[in-house]
C-alpha cells in the first residue's frame, strides 16, 4: 500500500493546479519569453478580543504584502513555475499571554513558496519541487498574508474516464510564520520520508462527485478520507453529501478515531441554504481525529472561518452548522452558526462573511466571528478585513 501511496501524492499536487499551454514554445528561450506573470498586492487588518478576566489581552495586527507568480510556456512538455511571497507588519498589538498572531500573521520577510518543474506526457503529469497543494488531507491555507506551501513530488494521471488519480510524496511544509516575526521556512515532515499519499476523484456517475485520499504520515498515523456529493438536477440546485475521516495511529498506546459527516443544501430565489453535521467517536482522554497537514486541510462539513471547525475533530464531539448566503448590490454575504458539543469545552461560533468587488482586480472582504465557550471568561470575538488587488 505504501508504494501506491508514494505515487498518489504526485497525483494530488497535479489536481491542485497543474496546467499546460495549448501553444507550446519552439525553444527554451521562447518558453521563458512567452511565460505568464500574475500576482497580488494585499493589505490585511486582523483583531481579536478576549474576555477581560483571562490572561490574554485584546490583540490586533496590520500587515501589507503580496505575491508574484511566473510560469513558463510549455517546451516539449516541460514547464517551470515559481511564486514569491512577501509580508511586512505595519503595526501590531499582541502582548497577551498567548501570542494571538505569532503563528499566523506576525511575519516580516519574503519566501520563495513555489519553485517547481512540471513535465506532461500524454495524460500523465509529474510536478516536483516547492508547490501549493489542495486536497482533503493535504492543503495549504491562503487566508493569511503568507500562503502555506509544500515541497512535494507528485504524479497525476487521467487515463481512466472521468477519473483523476494523484500520487506521490510530500517531504516538507512551510507555515505562515516562524513564530519569531519572520516568514515560515520549509521544515521536514516527520522524521523519515514525509507523507506518502494517494488521491482519487471520480465523476463517472452523472451529478455525483466521489473522492478518496489515503495518507501515510511517517511515524505518526495512517489517514483516510472519503466523500461523495450528489447534485440533483433541479432549479433549486439541491445537493447532499457524506464524508468519513479515519485516523490509524502508529503508537499502540493511542486509540484510533474516526469522524463521519453529512451535509445538504439548496438555493431558493438566490438564497443559499446549508446544513452540516459531523460526529467523532471516543471520549475524554481519547485521541482526536487527525484532519491532515496544512491549515486548509479541514474538509469537515462543520468547518468555520475563525477556528476552522477544529473542535469537530476532538474525541466525542457532535457538531452542527447552519449557513445562509445571499448576494445583493454586488455584495456577497453569508451568516453561519456552528455548535460543537464535546466532552471538554462546548463552543458556539457565529460568523458574518462579506465580500465586494470594486473592479475586476480590486476586492475587499470582512469577516466577523463570535466564539461563545461553555467555560466562563473564555469568549472571544475576531475581525478580519482584507483589501486585495490582483493583476
Amino acid at each position: 500500500m505504501k508504494k501506491i501511496v508514494k505515487l498518489s501524492l504526485i497525483a494530488a499536487a497535479a489536481v491542485a493546479g497543474l496546467s499546460t499551454s495549448s501553444l507550446a514554445a519552439d525553444s527554451i528561450a521562447e518558453a521563458f519569453q512567452n511565460g505568464k506573470v500574475k500576482g497580488s498586492v494585499k493589505s490585511f487588518y486582523f483583531a481579536k478580543s478576549t474576555d477581560a478576566n483571562t490572561a490574554d489581552k485584546d490583540s490586533s495586527i496590520w500587515v501589507n504584502g503580496g505575491s508574484i507568480n511566473y510560469v513558463t510556456d510549455s517546451y516539449n512538455g516541460l514547464v517551470f513555475g515559481a511564486t514569491f511571497q512577501t509580508s511586512h507588519v505595519g503595526t501590531i498589538d499582541d502582548d497577551g499571554a498567548t501570542k494571538t498572531f505569532s503563528a499566523t500573521m506576525d511575519a516580516s520577510g519574503s519566501v520563495l513558496s513555489e519553485s517547481y518543474l512540471q513535465y506532461t506526457y500524454a495524460n500523465t503529469t509529474f510536478k516536483g519541487g516547492r508547490q501549493y497543494i489542495s486536497t482533503p488531507l493535504l492543503a495549504g491555507s491562503g487566508s493569511r498574508m503568507i500562503k502555506q506551501s509544500f515541497e512535494a513530488y507528485l504524479l497525476v494521471n487521467t487515463d481512466l474516464p472521468d477519473t483523476t488519480i494523484v500520487a506521490g510524496n510530500v517531504t516538507k511544509f512551510a507555515g505562515r510564520t516562524d513564530g519569531t516575526g519572520d516568514v515560515g521556512s520549509f521544515n521536514k515532515l516527520g522524521t523519515g520520508s514525509g507523507v506518502a499519499t494517494v488521491y482519487i476523484k471520480n465523476t463517472s456517475i452523472d451529478n455525483l462527485t466521489a473522492r478518496f485520499q489515503y495518507a501515510d504520515y511517517d511515524e505518526t498515523a495512517n489517514l483516510l478520507y472519503v466523500d461523495a456529493v450528489y447534485k440533483m438536477p433541479s432549479d433549486l440546485k439541491p445537493f447532499i453529501g457524506i464524508q468519513y475521516f479515519d485516523t490509524d495511529t502508529d503508537d499502540s498506546a493511542n486509540k484510533d478515531n474516526s469522524l463521519y459527516g453529512i451535509k445538504a443544501g439548496m438555493n431558493i430565489k438566490g438564497i443559499d441554504l446549508f446544513l452540516g453535521y459531523t460526529s467523532t467517536s471516543g471520549t475524554t482522554g481519547d485521541n482526536n481525529v487527525n484532519h491532515g497537514v496544512g491549515s486548509a486541510a479541514f474538509a469537515n462539513y462543520t468547518t468555520t472561518t475563525e477556528t476552522a471547525g477544529g473542535d469537530a475533530f476532538k474525541a466525542g464531539t457532535d457538531a452542527a452548522r447552519v449557513a445562509i448566503g445571499y448576494n445583493f448590490a454586488g455584495v456577497k454575504a453569508k451568516i453561519a452558526y456552528t455548535t460543537f458539543d464535546n466532552v471538554v469545552n462546548d463552543l458556539d461560533e457565529t460568523t458574518l462573511n462579506l465580500s465586494y468587488k470594486f473592479t475586476k482586480n480590486l476586492g475587499a472582504s470582512l469577516d466577523y466571528s463570535m466564539m461563545d465557550y461553555e467555560t466562563n471568561d473564555t469568549d472571544k470575538t475576531a475581525l478580519r478585513t482584507k483589501l486585495t488587488y490582483s493583476f
